[in-house]
């Protein structure tokens, strides 16, 4: 009997009971609605290294070296954090 094997995807943070953390960004930042925004938007920026994609419209990406002109504006933003903040 062969099993189906799982997906596994390294494209973000996990995010599960997100708002029961105290820490984001491995324990470098609080974890409060106004950095876990600026974490959404450029995590790049905050945390060098960090494999998750800049998704903030306007936010210039350290690795791909240009600004992302298509990204989600600060009332999306404020909406994915809103969400996130109600993962206990």
């Amino acid at each position: 009997v062969r099993l189906p094997t799982l997906a596994v995807s390294e494209i973000g943070p996990n995010l599960t009971h997100v708002a029961s953390r105290h820490t984001i960004a491995g324990g470098l930042y609080m974890n409060d609605a106004q950095t876990l925004a600026r974490w959404i938007k450029n995590a790049r920026h905050l945390k060098p290294g960090a494999i998750m994609n800049t998704i903030g419209k306007g936010e210039y990406d350290p690795i791909l070296k240009m600004t992302n002109t298509m990204g989600l504006d600060d009332r999306q933003i404020a909406d994915v954090v809103a969400y996130l903040m109600a993962l206990k």
